[in-house]
Formats: structure tokens, C-alpha cells, sequence
């Protein structure tokens, strides 16, 4: 804390962008500590870097509004997540002496003083460096008890209530208008053969004109289409299902039904072949979990943010079924309760060290 603030309390912040996966990390790590925090939501000049690497801590990349919005007095403890607020979490660390933790796959260890990914990514181990089973979430007994007191959006459904939540394609898994007419069939096939019902949840990402084809193709399915212009039932439906079926690219949809404590299906979607570009990226963290000639540069060229470790979904997926918390769509739907899960302590606990260390600065 700089000289001269008096404060009665500490002072956190939450610096988010508008991916929702990204957000709702830094909102479940807020919870995680147990203690208030400001969000400040930040917006990007439309020129941005590619990587982070070379930024360094900066406010340059961010509009007026929230460059704005970056002033004293400054906090004892920053959560950021993602790559784009990573380099304003850094000039605060720097010139403001604010602790730092950095959530998600594209934040250099550089920058922090604590990095938090899950353990699935492709990575060398680093002194800074926490490694969960899976992505953070804001999803807990709380936020699925006040769920259960909004509006019902599975009333009349037939039990067992199923609900399939749907991403979409990503830099390394499609969905096509034909794959998802075909997941909502095969999905459908096996929610008619427990004689339950079935709502189908689109997302921000799904294909325009899924909606409609997966409701074709599962006609007794109660298609909820995700519209920017209405509230989403997302959690309603979290705390309403009895059984959950996720899309397997969506790792914060994954990380927030096991969350939700509900049975889990992962419906994996069609990989992409990788371009050269991901390829070269792949090779260099595989050569930083090394111990050859190039271990130590590739390990350099992760820590400073040029490259941003590989996300592995088998292995993401192979984890839940290993933990009892889920299991993979063979044709029918996973009925059995999953194991605990709970990493929130862990995380508290270097959390509060970060914010003591924040604090007597």
C-alpha cells in the first residue's frame, strides 16, 4: 500500500474483460478468499498485441473510460484473469505495489506474483505457479441456492430433468450445424431411454442456426437459445438439473456443473488439426517440461507470456472420469453421483498470504 493511504480494511479488485470463462474465474476466486471486492470491469483499444509477452506493464491497451477508472487509491490485492487485463495487473504490481494473482493460460508468470491454472495445461512447474484440477468458478452452494429461488426454466419437464449445456467451436474443436443436430439427437436417444426430459441451453458461442437445428432434430427437447437481450437461466438450470450433459470444449461449463454437484456426461466435439503456428507453440512447452539444451529458453519464452502453455482436453476430461466426477458420452447418460470437489481453501490460503504481503508493503 502506498504511503500516506489509511485504510480500515484491504482493498481488492477484480480485473475482468467481457469472456465470460474469464470472469467467472476472478469472481470464483473473490469468493474463494471470503472477502469484499470492486470489480473493475476493463475495455480494450481495438489495437491489441497478439501475445503479452511484449507489453510489459501497461495501461496502454485500455480505453479512456477504464484507463480512467485505474486510480488511487490503489489496492493491497489484484485478481486478474486473462491475458488482456494481465498487463494492467502488472503496472499495478509495479507502481502501486499491489500483490498480484493472475488466473487463466495467458498470464506470464512475470507479471505476478501468483499464477493460478489448471493442471491440464501443458506447462513446466514454476515457483509462482498453482495448479488446480480445474478452472476456477463462481458456482457454489450459495450461488446455486439463490438460483433455486429464481424462476423454474425446467417446470414440467419429466424427471430425470436433463439439461445439455452447448459451447461451440474453438481454435481446436468444430461444431458444425450437422454435429449439433446430431449430439442433440444422440443426447435426446439416451434422455428418452430414462423416460426423463430434456432442455438443450445454447450459449454465446453456439452457431448461429444450431438452435434451430437441434430443435429439429430433438423435437420433445425445450430449446433455450441464448440471446443477449434477455437474462440467462444458465444458473437456474445448474441447480435445477438432475442430470447435466456439457460439450466438451467449454472448460469453464465443465468446471462449473462439477461444481453444481450434479451427475455429469462430456459430449466431446470434433478436433480440428492443429496449424503449424499451434504446433510450433505446443512443441516449445513440451520442450520446457524438458531438461535439454532448450529446456530453460522454452521455459523463459512461457514465464515472460510470448507463448501460452497448450490446453489439453483429453487430459481435462480423463481427470473428472478419474476423480468420480464424471464421465464421457458413450450413448448414455452418467447417473451416478460425482465425488467431492472443493479447491476453494487451497486457493484462500495463498490468497491471504498474497493480501498480507500486499498489505505491508
Amino acid at each position: 500500500m502506498p504511503q500516506g493511504q489509511q485504510r480500515t480494511g484491504p482493498t481488492i479488485w477484480l480485473l475482468t474483460d467481457d469472456r465470460p470463462g474469464n470472469r467467472t474465474q476472478a469472481l470464483g476466486a473473490a469468493r474463494a478468499l471470503g472477502l469484499p471486492a470492486v470489480e473493475k470491469p476493463l475495455r480494450f483499444r481495438r489495437r491489441k498485441a497478439r501475445t503479452v509477452g511484449g507489453l510489459g506493464p501497461t495501461l496502454s491497451t485500455l480505453d479512456d473510460a477504464s484507463r480512467a477508472a485505474i486510480a488511487p487509491p490503489y489496492p493491497d490485492l489484484v485478481i486478474a484473469a486473462g491475458g488482456r487485463v494481465a498487463p494492467v495487473a502488472a503496472w499495478l504490481r509495479r507502481e502501486a505495489g499491489a500483490a498480484v494473482a493472475l488466473i487463466g493460460r495467458r498470464t506470464p508468470e512475470a507479471y505476478a506474483d501468483l499464477v493460478v491454472r489448471p493442471g491440464y495445461l501443458v506447462q513446466p512447474p514454476h515457483p509462482k505457479l498453482l495448479q488446480l484440477d480445474l478452472p476456477l468458478t463462481r458456482i457454489d452452494p450459495e450461488a446455486l441456492d439463490a438460483a433455486r429461488r429464481e424462476p423454474d426454466p425446467l417446470a414440467g419437464l419429466r424427471p430425470p430433468r436433463v439439461v445439455l449445456l452447448v459451447g461451440g467451436p474453438t481454435g481446436q474443436h468444430e461444431m458444425t450445424l450437422d454435429q449439433a443436430a446430431r449430439m442433440a439427437a444422440e443426447v435426446a436417444a439416451a434422455v428418452d431411454a430414462l423416460r426423463g426430459g430434456l432442455a438443450i441451453l445454447t450459449s454465446r458461442r453456439t452457431p448461429a442456426g444450431a438452435a434451430e437445428r437441434m430443435a429439429a432434430a430433438a423435437p420433445a427437447a425445450r430449446v433455450i437459445a441464448w440471446s443477449a437481450d434477455a437474462p440467462s437461466p444458465y444458473d437456474a438450470c445448474l441447480a435445477q438439473a438432475d442430470l447435466l450433459v456439457v460439450t466438451g470444449e467449454s472448460e469453464s461449463m465443465i468446471a462449473e456443473a462439477v461444481a453444481a454437484g450434479k451427475p455429469l456426461t462430456i459430449y466431446p466435439l470434433a478436433p480440428k488439426a492443429p496449424p503449424l503456428k499451434s504446433r510450433l507453440r505446443a512443441a516449445i512447452a513440451r520442450r520446457a517440461r524438458s531438461s535439454g539444451p532448450l529446456a530453460a529458453l522454452c521455459r523463459k519464452i512461457l514465464a515472460d507470456g510470448w507463448v501460452s502453455p497448450r490446453r489439453d482436453l483429453d487430459d481435462m476430461h480423463a481427470l473428472i472420469v478419474a476423480r468420480g466426477w464424471g464421465r464421457l458420452f458413450d450413448g448414455a447418460l452418467n447417473r451416478a453421483q460425482p465425488a467431492p470437489h472443493d479447491e476453494r481453501r487451497l486457493l484462500a490460503a495463498r490468497l491471504r498470504a498474497l493480501l498480507e504481503r500486499g498489505q505491508a508493503g
